[in-house]
């Protein structure tokens, strides 16, 4: 019985990591990039999966290979769905636009991209971004919810 549950601790500290690693890549604008930051954060303190964030200016996101797009507009994700670069059906309005400025009422879109359409993690992160607790975060920051 000893060395039975001696495998069995190996076993989970071997696969542990793996089962906890990601290659899920959210893809953002430097505008939004802090919150992002945390928002992935409190994912992953919550989920045990750990997200790549990567920041790249407006016009580069429209070529990323992210799994998840946070737009900074709702324009993008919509010509990436239309190109078939986006699933469709994904997009989802996290935010709106930093509050006191011109923008504000102008919806902030996520999307997933390529793979994330069929990675479990990215999806989840998506459903994260529509809780009250992604919302409450998104508004510290000066955001609007949407």
């Amino acid at each position: 019985m000893t060395r039975w549950r001696v495998a069995l601790c190996l076993m989970l500290a071997l696969f542990a990591p793996a089962a906890r690693a990601s290659n899920t890549v959210v893809a953002v604008d430097p505008g939004f990039a802090p919150v992002a930051s945390v928002l992935l954060q409190v994912f992953a303190e919550q989920t045990g999966h750990d997200l790549v964030l990567t920041v790249a200016p407006a016009p580069a996101l429209e070529g990323t290979a992210a799994d998840v797009l946070l737009a900074p507009d709702a324009a993008l994700p919509t010509r990436l769905a239309q190109s078939g670069r986006a699933e469709a059906g994904s997009q989802i309005t996290y935010a709106m636009g930093p509050e006191g400025t011109a923008g504000a009422t102008q919806p902030r879109d996520a999307v997933l991209l390529g793979q994330g359409a069929t990675n479990p993690v990215a999806q989840s992160f998506m459903a994260f971004l529509l809780t009250p607790e992604a919302w409450d975060i998104i508004v510290s920051h000066g955001f609007g919810a949407h």
